[in-house]
């Protein structure tokens, strides 16, 4: 049997610490999706300056491997941009819609976070969160995070 659950929101708002919590209660597997953005953005500002193009930007997602999932480079703003670059090539949300719908479908179940998990990703999911803070309230996560990870601000 398995068991999903779909955890929304804005940047921020605590997907995350929630997901992981649920993950770890209940001894599931847990994606980050956003960082699957951030992953091929990251390999997109390595590439080339063509690497924005549908096709290439396709073939850096099908590449992407778990370890590229690990760096704590993926939490910059310059990855961060180009996250939001490459989410805007269809060829690339189709690759990742895969992989994450995959994840999800895994026996035991699993936890996703991120955007558009409980209406595009999981809509059929067993339990779907909406999470939400203050604009203030996640832009002093945000601040805290990147103060963290040893960015001057």
């Amino acid at each position: 049997m398995k068991f999903v659950v779909a955890i929304d929101g804005p940047a921020a708002a605590g997907k995350g610490t929630i997901a992981k919590a649920i993950a770890n209660h209940f001894k599931l597997s847990h994606l980050d999706t956003g960082l699957l953005y951030r992953g091929v953005g990251r390999k997109a500002l390595a590439y080339s300056r063509t690497s924005y193009y549908p096709e290439v930007a396709k073939q850096l997602a099908l590449d992407l491997k778990s370890s590229d999932l690990e760096s704590s480079e993926l939490r910059t703003p310059e990855i961060a941009e180009a996250a939001s670059k490459v989410a805007l090539i269809p060829e690339v949300r189709e690759v990742l819609l895969d992989f994450q719908r995959s994840f999800a479908n895994q026996d035991g179940g699993a936890i996703l976070d991120g955007r558009d998990i409980g209406t595009v990703i999981c809509p059929n999911a067993d339990v779907k969160l909406f999470v939400t803070a203050s604009a203030e309230v996640r832009a002093q996560r945000r601040y805290q995070e990147l103060i963290s990870s040893g960015h001057e601000i």
